[in-house]
């Protein structure tokens, strides 16, 4: 059950595990019984850490398709009043199973109407399911790799099963464009993990589902670089917090709306910017300004398709970032020992 596995060595494994994860979730859905999930209902993620990353784009998903959802962080719904249940449905998400504060939060919500997705759904978490969906059970590395972007994956063929967004057929193919992803952006983002690691501070924007994507980069940074870093939405970076920025930040921008232009702001500041972004040059004011990188995608990319190709160019910025480090991307300084259940106390 351990997440021990050498980060670069999970993270080029992933095509296996995401095949892996596709198997397992379509097999677990294939013997459950599924609420109906009713237009007006809300779907609330409770989760922690990068599982509420992920959580981002599940609501943005929903929230597209016209449905009501919320993400909740699980230690928040611990301080509510007893009989709390701010939603109809409830996605648990645990990439270990042994989350204390997802478990005691899902223990306190309706039976019957938690879902659950964990990569070990054996383990503690368990106890307060109605329907588990299991990822594969296989050996991700401390700074999660495919433990995220399965859970995406987990999630598009959810809404395909309970009839609220169909799974296309590049649902079936995510394995393999994950796969051409870290051949892909392998170049690329050894240019910007050399900026990543030499960097004061790294802010990280999105939006929708990006802001999934900026928020878990952030947490990787900040988890495997040990350096500092922030996510914000895009328009809340507007707001303030980009004033700080100045030479010796990076900043990574995901998106294709208001994204473009957040660079002019900024470059000639002597900041360095990495746009991550399916629009062409033309459509980048500063599109050739020695201060930009710009890392293009696939037009065609959308849905949960994009989160996850996002979230592995971000393995692969760290994967090279590493390098510029004197420690292991594995190495932790401080140990919590309240943020996972013991492996010895799954019944």
């Amino acid at each position: 059950m351990s997440n021990n596995a050498c980060f670069v060595d999970a993270m080029r494994a992933q095509p296996k595990h995401l095949a892996l994860a596709h198997a397992t979730v379509t097999k677990d859905l294939d013997r459950a019984t599924l609420p109906i999930w009713r237009q007006g209902e809300t779907v609330a993620v409770v989760a922690m850490g990068a599982s509420s990353h992920s959580g981002t784009v599940l609501v943005a998903v929903l929230a597209a398709a016209g449905f009501r959802a919320v993400n909740l962080t699980a230690s928040d719904l611990m301080l509510a009043a007893e009989g709390f249940q701010p939603a109809n449905h409830y996605v648990i998400v645990s990439e270990s199973g042994r989350s204390p504060e997802t478990i005691e939060a899902a223990r306190r919500l309706t039976v019957g109407r938690r879902i659950g997705i964990s990569n070990f759904p054996d383990a503690q978490i368990s106890e307060v399911l109605d329907v588990p969906l299991g990822l594969g059970g296989f050996n991700d590395s401390p700074v999660y790799t495919s433990g995220y972007t399965a859970t995406l994956l987990a999630y598009a063929l959810l809404l395909d099963r309970v009839g609220i967004v169909p799974a296309g057929p590049e649902i079936a193919r995510i394995p393999a464009i994950v796969g051409n992803a870290l051949n892909t952006y392998d170049a690329i983002a050894s240019t910007v993990g050399r900026l990543v690691a030499t960097a004061s501070m790294v802010d990280v924007v999105g939006q929708g589902i990006s802001f999934a994507s900026a928020a878990q980069t952030a947490l990787m940074i900040r988890e495997g670089l040990r350096s500092p870093s922030a996510s914000y939405d895009t328009f809340q970076y507007l707001h303030g917090p980009m004033e700080s920025a100045s030479e010796g930040t990076v900043v990574i921008v995901f998106g294709d709306g208001r994204e473009l232009s957040i660079p002019d702001s900024i470059l000639d500041a002597g900041v360095k910017v990495v746009l991550v972004t399916t629009a062409p040059d033309g459509a980048i004011p500063s599109a050739r300004h020695a201060n930009l990188t710009v890392v293009r995608l696939d037009t065609e990319m959308r849905g949960f398709v994009r989160p996850i190709v996002e979230a592995v160019f971000a393995q692969l910025v760290l994967a090279h970032a590493i390098e510029h480090k004197p420690f292991p991307i594995e190495q932790f300084i401080y140990e919590q020992h309240d943020t996972k259940m013991r492996e010895t106390q799954v019944n």
